[in-house]
């Protein structure tokens, strides 16, 4: 049975979170969501994980769905380092509850910059890592990051500008490019914990998680050994494509990982979880997660 948690943080916000238990567990799976979005899009999956026998985790990112308060308004993010540190706050939490048992970090879109820069110093908590929607490095992120702190020196941190919305590829309004499946994109336009548009603050911050992916220098990569598979929609515009999905494969080996895969799924967008055919996508991540517990 679904069981809700709030865990503390350093400051007035808790961590909102839920876990899926299983009888006879023999692993965890740490959902980490993307952008914009809240864990219970993930409840779908995460139920089928249960149903495997896999303890699954998945909490609201500070600034969205449960995880907000005075100190973090919903919407903002405020820094990268926050973000991981909520990350390692959930897998010690899950870790008291299920002593003995691995966990396994997976990360969508954004999720999946949260779950690489998680590796930085964190790699020995996990024993696997599954990215869909893999976002890649993109070489704007510089530019953007220069125009964004210039606009906040003059706006307050809760303030848009579309303009930058659509050079994130976060544009208000367009949904068309999330899946195929136009249920999903049905739910998305309806859904009143989804965000529509991001403040420039958070975007200025998602930027910042872009452009750590390449620091490869911050990364102890302490379990060179550890699997990582990348899964990701063949017509999904954030992975890059053949040449994005390359870089990142390339990165991860600079780093010094060695156990890299990448999967492209054909017919598939960016939320390959969400997808008609998704159940494709949720067998070939079970096995993953089977093979490396």
């Amino acid at each position: 049975m679904l069981t809700h948690y709030t865990i503390p943080t350093g400051n007035r916000t808790q961590l909102a979170v839920a876990v899926f238990p299983t009888d006879q567990a023999k692993g965890i799976v740490q959902i980490i969501h993307g952008a914009l979005e809240h864990k219970e899009r993930y409840y779908e999956f995460a139920q089928f994980l249960s149903a495997h026998g896999y303890v699954t985790v998945v909490s609201d990112n500070r600034g969205h769905g449960a995880s907000v308060s005075q100190d973090d308004p919903w919407g903002i993010m405020r820094s990268i380092p926050q973000l991981i540190d909520d990350q390692l706050l959930v897998t010690k939490f899950i870790k008291d509850q299920y002593p003995g048992l691995q966990v396994s970090l997976f990360g969508h879109s954004f999720g999946s910059i949260l779950a690489r820069l998680y590796l930085q110093h964190h790699d020995n908590e996990v024993n696997a890592v599954a990215l869909t929607g893999t976002a890649n490095y993109i070489p704007i992120v510089p530019l953007g990051l220069l125009i964004g702190k210039a606009f906040l020196k003059i706006y307050p941190e809760n303030a848009k500008w579309t303009f930058l919305s659509k050079i994130s590829g976060l544009a208000p309004g367009d949904h068309s490019w999330l899946s195929y499946d136009h249920e999903n994109i049905r739910k998305v336009t309806e859904d009143p914990l989804m965000m529509d548009e991001y403040p420039v603050k958070s975007l200025v911050t998602l930027w910042q998680g872009d452009f750590a992916l390449k620091q490869i220098h911050h990364f102890d990569c302490a379990n060179p050994h550890l699997p990582i598979l990348s899964l990701v929609g063949a017509e999904d515009k954030f992975s890059g494509g053949e040449k994005g999905l390359a870089d990142t494969v390339s990165t991860l080996h600079k780093i010094g990982y060695q156990n890299v895969i990448s999967i492209r799924e054909p017919h598939m967008k960016h939320e390959v979880l969400q997808e008609t055919k998704r159940s494709v996508v949720f067998d070939r991540l079970l096995k993953f997660f089977e093979i490396h517990r």
